[in-house]
């Protein structure tokens, strides 16, 4: 049983193996503050705050290009950076087949401090256009960050970690995915819960938890 994620029970065997993987990478993890150099698993790293990465980035950007633009910017970014992730890890790990490379996703999620991932067991990720994940973070570092401002946002905030987990798993089964988060504790809800899928399919998925209620 993986302690870093809760996945449904047929995924157990694919996420213990996930789990040693991705924790012997970061068990590899070396500070040389004399050098200013983090490296974990031989590649270079960086520690950034949190909030440098939510409230922060997203004021200066809203200032610069608005609302829209600047959330449609930051997802995009990230989801660049998480096919990157993966496509690293899973090529210095020798992971090949689609559902080894997804599974290391939420346990890199984990070990970098971006949240925990919890799966549901409505999920049913493949490689074509029937792939589907519905998923929730309880402590995204993006909602943390607001509920530490004492505010409550208009809308789910979750925007860089929805983006990062759907470049990994675009890259994990070379399909195009996105991810979309439909309620955000940030935003009065008692979760942050995301759905993925293929791009003209997010629209009816999303409608399809929010019709559910809260208790889905």
């Amino acid at each position: 049983m993986p302690t870093t994620a809760r996945v449904p029970t047929p995924f157990i065997p694919l996420f213990d193996a996930a789990e040693s993987y991705v924790r012997s990478h970061f068990e590899s993890f070396r500070r040389e503050p004399e050098r200013g150099t983090i490296h974990v698993g031989g590649e270079r790293y960086v520690l950034v705050r949190a909030a440098s990465l939510t409230t922060g980035f997203l004021e200066v950007m809203r200032d610069v290009i608005g609302e829209e633009e600047a959330l449609k910017f930051w997802y995009r970014m990230a989801h660049v950076i998480g096919r990157d992730d993966a496509a690293a890890f899973c090529k210095a790990r020798g992971l090949t087949d689609g559902p080894s490379r997804l599974s290391t996703g939420p346990i890199h999620f984990a070990f970098s401090g971006w949240a925990r991932v919890e799966i549901d067991d409505r999920s049913a990720p493949a490689s074509d256009d029937t792939y589907y994940l519905e998923y929730t973070h309880p402590n995204t570092f993006e909602a943390e960050t607001w509920l530490s401002r004492g505010e409550r946002a208009k809308a789910p905030v979750c925007v860089f970690s929805a983006g990062y987990s759907a470049g990994w798993c675009s890259e994990s089964f070379g399909l195009e995915v996105h991810a979309r988060e439909v309620r955000c504790v940030a935003a009065g809800a008692h979760e942050c819960r995301f759905v993925m899928a293929p791009w003209d399919k997010l629209d009816g998925h999303a409608a399809a938890v929010l019709a559910r209620g809260a208790a889905g």
